[in-house]
């Protein structure tokens, strides 16, 4: 009788130490559950976040080109947009109140304020061995208008236009006094007389359409912006708009047209 009590004393102790055993697992495997829980958790938080990004910036509505933006030339005058985007073209006459202020550079006559930034220009290219020959710059209204009635002259006598084709034409590629960059005195053309070739093909050419913004001018008339401009493609005529507005146009792949109404936009908003 006490070897069977005693027996059955032992069972009930080991029995006991087994169900402890059970008990810590059960908590340990609990513990590693809710471990688990939390992590599944947490990487799902994070997923959502990285998907929807509520902490990002808002991206730019401004256009972006593949072409890198061109740093600028810290040390040339800087002048505020009433000047550097003033627009003209055939259907904006220059304002009543825009002053041009006259000097002379290599033989022609600029606005005096772009004349420090032009220089600086044909100065670097010509270390970099181009000559950039400066063909024409300012022109007055008389002078504009008596170029502009030779030119539809020329094309109703030698090419038979009637008079309200040949104005339409002259319009697009001369222009009207009052209604031409020229009056300005901010645009520049400029010759390839000294590598004869069209002035597209030169060095020239080549040299401005890679530095030109670094001095604040860009392209006046491009060849795909002639429904913008209502000016035919110029590859000689280069406008100074200032180096921030030149590099941004260049960024944005804007003309002068789109990209003063983009300024006039963003200002309002």
């Amino acid at each position: 009788m006490r070897k069977n009590k005693g027996e059955k004393v032992v069972k009930s102790r080991a029995g006991w130490k087994k169900a402890d055993q059970v008990r810590k697992i059960k908590i340990v495997m609990t513990f590693v559950v809710a471990a688990l829980c939390i992590s599944i958790a947490a990487g799902a938080v994070l997923a959502w976040i990285e998907i929807e990004q509520p902490f990002a910036e808002e991206p730019s509505s401004a256009p972006v080109s593949s072409q890198p933006p061109v740093s600028s030339e810290a040390e040339l005058p800087v002048y505020d947009n009433t000047f550097n985007l003033v627009v003209v073209n055939l259907d904006t006459p220059l304002p009543d109140d825009f002053t041009v202020q006259l000097e002379e550079y290599e033989g022609f006559s600029f606005e005096e304020r772009i004349v420090e930034a032009l220089s600086k220009m044909v100065e670097d290219a010509r270390a970099d061995g181009i000559a950039l020959e400066i063909a024409g710059g300012y022109i007055s209204k008389e002078e504009q208008d008596a170029q502009y009635q030779a030119a539809v002259q020329q094309l109703m006598e030698q090419e038979g236009y009637s008079r309200v084709r040949a104005e339409d034409q002259a319009e697009k590629t001369v222009g009207r006094g009052g209604y031409n960059e020229r009056q300005t005195g901010m645009l520049v053309d400029f010759s390839s007389s000294g590598e004869d070739v069209p002035f597209e093909q030169s060095q020239a050419y080549q040299w401005l359409m890679r530095n030109c913004v670094n001095y604040g001018f860009v392209l006046r008339y491009p060849e795909n912006k002639t429904s913008a401009t209502g000016t035919a493609y110029t590859p000689s005529c280069f406008r100074y708009v200032g180096t921030e507005n030149a590099v941004k146009m260049r960024e944005y792949s804007m003309c002068l047209e789109e990209y003063a109404q983009y300024i006039r936009q963003q200002s309002a908003n």
